[in-house]
């Protein structure tokens, strides 16, 4: 792919906000990138580092990344990572300010609407990935829909009720998490989108597969039964090497 043809952001864009874990201010950056660099990433002014997959490590609840120790990891990159690979962006520069990017409303949409405000030039390519994912017998079909993006965090009320409710998301307020019961909501308001925690759960596998996506565009088929973020990148590995998944390119 020339540098011409690439999808990259114009120009540099910012969100802040409050941060889910901590309830703590945070902020994350998305700066224009050189043509076939690919995704780097760095937690506040650090020189930034090629994205990786092998950086990723589900925690609970969430994913991280983390360059090398003794560095500190980021927390709950997945939402943007995901907005960049809704949008099939090539090449750019995160940087993560306070630990973990602001949970805004708790989906990927801010994040791409902030993405597409600040432009991005190429076109995107044919879709060429597809994904089925399975969770508590309801079934979801991808090959990308942007509605994914609205779908917003949740935890179930049994087990918010373990870890403490609300108090577990520190940052949370009404119009950014989910409590469900069931199809119920029990906190945060009517669903978003049809079946809101389904949706989720494919947001979380993109994300999760961002550090992927960040070596080069994908194509084929990812089937994934345990939609959790310790099992993603297991799913998406075995994908790999079944040759269901493959790059377009082979990264470097």
């Amino acid at each position: 792919m020339t540098g011409e043809k690439r999808r990259v952001v114009r120009r540099s864009v910012r969100w802040q906000g409050r941060g889910l874990f901590s309830g703590k201010p945070v902020a994350v950056s998305v700066h224009p990138a050189p043509p076939g660099s690919g995704w780097s990433w760095a937690r506040g002014i650090d020189s930034p580092v090629p994205l990786e997959p092998a950086q990723c490590k589900p925690l609970p609840r969430s994913s991280s990344l983390s360059a090398r120790p003794p560095a500190l990891p980021v927390r709950l990159p997945e939402h943007i990572l995901a907005a960049l690979l809704v949008l099939d962006i090539d090449d750019c520069c995160l940087r993560f300010f306070g630990g973990e990017p602001p949970i805004l409303d708790g989906s990927a949409l801010p994040f791409a609407a902030g993405l597409r405000a600040a432009g991005i030039s190429g076109r995107p390519a044919t879709r060429q990935l597809r994904i089925e994912l399975t969770w508590k017998g309801q079934s979801i079909s991808w090959q990308g829909d942007s509605r994914v993006l609205a779908a917003r965090t949740f935890i179930d009320r049994a087990e918010a009720r373990q870890l403490g409710g609300q108090s577990f998301f520190r940052g949370a307020r009404p119009g950014c998490a989910l409590i469900v019961d069931a199809s119920t909501s029990l906190y945060g308001g009517r669903p978003r989108v049809c079946k809101e925690p389904l949706h989720h759960k494919l947001l979380d596998l993109l994300g999760d597969l961002g550090p992927f996506r960040a070596r080069g565009s994908l194509s084929g088929l990812i089937r994934c039964n345990r939609p959790t973020h310790a099992h993603n990148q297991q799913t998406i590995q075995s994908a790999l090497a079944s040759g269901e998944l493959r790059w377009l390119r082979t990264p470097p």
